[in-house]
């Protein structure tokens, strides 16, 4: 596949999802919030309930994804959009055991973002942005699940075992 002059960039985001398993790393992330209680973090992902999130990570994600949407269309992308999407939504291109089992819950979560990981890659190319330290939580094993503060004053949450 060609992504014009980011090509590199995405495919080292598929080449993740081909050749690595989540959780297989010894974390070690600087202004996150680290937790290690799985059901906490799919409440932190999840939750829309503003008593019990300060801010809803979903929120935060749209946030984000809407300006790399917004490039996808102004650059005339949509056709390697599209094969992002097609890629990161095929199990097979998946390592073996890429997300362990007890994990499946977040299978679509992962592939979202990962997706959007490399979307952010094909319009910005390696900046110093949002989806890009989404990809280096990946990268370190673990997985962001919501936001501690008042978005966009704050930090990520990020699951580890």
């Amino acid at each position: 596949m060609k992504f014009g002059e980011n090509t590199q960039l995405v495919e080292e985001i598929m080449d993740f999802i081909r050749n690595n398993k989540m959780f297989n790393n010894n974390f070690q992330g600087n202004n996150l919030e680290v937790i290690n209680d799985f059901a906490k973090a799919q409440n932190c992902a999840w939750s829309q309930d503003s008593s019990e999130v300060e801010t809803v990570w979903e929120y935060v994600k749209s946030q984000e994804a809407e300006g790399i949407v917004e490039k996808i269309y102004n650059l005339d992308l949509v056709s390697q959009q599209d094969e992002l999407y097609d890629f990161f939504c095929d199990n097979g291109n998946y390592s073996n055991d890429f997300l362990p089992f007890e994990y499946i819950d977040i299978n679509e979560e992962v592939e979202g973002d990962l997706t959007m990981c490399a979307l952010n890659r094909l319009v910005n190319g390696k900046t110093n942005n949002f989806y890009e330290k989404i990809f280096e939580i990946y990268k370190q094993g673990g997985w962001p699940c919501g936001w501690k503060g008042t978005y966009p004053i704050g930090e990520i949450i990020v699951y580890v075992p």
